[in-house]
């Protein structure tokens, strides 16, 4: 079967170009304490909100690339004005698992996070 739109593209095709996660909005809470608010306006570009923890107020607009690596589960990454990040988003089991790496005093540093998602209605929160 053929994706009506890509004709020349197997049916699976689909998810890839229609994310699971596109035009929907997600909390994500870390086992850290950090929770975000994300907004996925499409398929390449989400703003996270910092509501609770060591980032709340964090407000940030990226552009990312991602890669479904499963069904319905994505690698995200993007670069941020001080992390760079990666991200496996499993929209299944509904978890989040972020590695994020920075600069500090001539130093490069890691940190790697994880938690749940829930989805929220979309601008409702």
């Amino acid at each position: 079967m053929h994706h009506p739109d890509y004709p020349n593209l197997p049916y699976q095709y689909d998810r890839q170009l229609n994310p699971v996660y596109a035009g929907k909005t997600f909390r994500y809470d870390y086992e850290d304490g950090n929770v975000f608010i994300i907004d996925f306006f499409d398929r390449t570009h989400r703003h996270d909100l910092g509501v609770a923890g060591p980032h709340k107020g964090f407000n940030g607009y990226y552009t990312f690339h991602y890669v479904e690596i499963a069904p319905c589960v994505y690698f995200m990454y993007w670069l941020e004005e001080v992390y760079t990040v990666s991200q496996v988003a499993d929209f299944n089991r509904m978890r989040v698992y972020t590695h994020y790496t920075y600069e500090e005093k001539g130093t490069r540093k890691s940190l790697f996070h994880s938690g749940t998602i829930t989805e929220l209605d979309r601008f409702s929160w």
